[in-house]
């Protein structure tokens, strides 16, 4: 599979289903994986980022590296940390979303929206199988929460 920005957050969701799988299996000589996954964002103004996913979103910042313009944020996912880098040259066409695993999206949304995050559109519901909501951090990155679909 060619790594393309439409197909990153496939690709990112089947490493994260697989690595435990790569980290116990025999594995070549030589090549150890561990059991994380970085997820890096470029932001505009790193102090601002930070409040927005330590306060806002409750991530726990874990390592912040002032001559990098680089901090480390540990998510509530075993594994998977995001890292906020100001002044990045990525770029891309914006069809990556971080989806956050929630137990239940209404009362996820509630308790964000009480804190001033602005949803882009109401919860989408795919019957049976999830429901999303979306919105986007400060700098327009796209986040979304996910989680079982409201009982019918």
């Amino acid at each position: 599979m060619t790594m393309t920005v439409s197909n990153m957050p496939t690709l990112l969701l089947s490493l994260i289903a697989v690595l435990p799988a790569l980290a116990s299996s025999s594995a070549p000589a030589g090549l150890t994986y561990r059991q994380t996954v970085v997820v890096q964002v470029g932001v505009s103004n790193l102090d601002k980022a930070v409040t927005f996913y330590r306060d806002v979103l409750e991530f726990k910042v874990t390592e912040r590296r002032e001559d990098l313009k680089f901090a480390h944020i540990a998510t509530s996912v075993p594994g998977l940390e995001i890292g906020l880098s100001e002044g990045s040259s990525l770029s891309g066409t914006g069809a990556a979303v971080i989806n956050f695993g929630v137990a239940d999206v209404a009362a996820a949304r509630t308790v964000l929206e009480s804190r001033g995050v602005k949803f882009t559109g109401p919860t989408q519901v795919i019957p049976g199988k999830v429901a999303l909501a979306g919105f986007t951090d400060p700098d327009g990155n796209r986040l979304r929460l996910a989680g079982p679909p409201p009982p019918q």
